[in-house]
């Protein structure tokens, strides 16, 4: 087990509509330094991102979820 807990951000995202739109989103941000876990959801419109330490670039995880077709509210 790593030292600390790990903290989450929560952000509004349009235009996910299924599972797969929320695994693209995943697998997107895992990418992101800094980034531990990302859970999707499409019915609730939003990305829960888990990280420990240092948060992430957070101008990156808009850019990433942005680049990948998505919305950031």
């Amino acid at each position: 087990m790593g030292f600390g807990k790990s903290q989450k951000e929560t952000l509004a995202v349009e235009g996910m509509s299924c599972a797969h739109c929320e695994h693209a989103v995943e697998s997107g941000l895992k990418d992101i330094a800094g980034v531990v876990k990302a859970r999707a959801d499409h019915g609730k419109g939003q990305v829960e991102i888990f990280y420990k330490g240092q948060a992430p670039d957070w101008d990156a995880v808009r850019r990433k979820i942005t680049d990948l077709g998505y919305t950031v509210k």
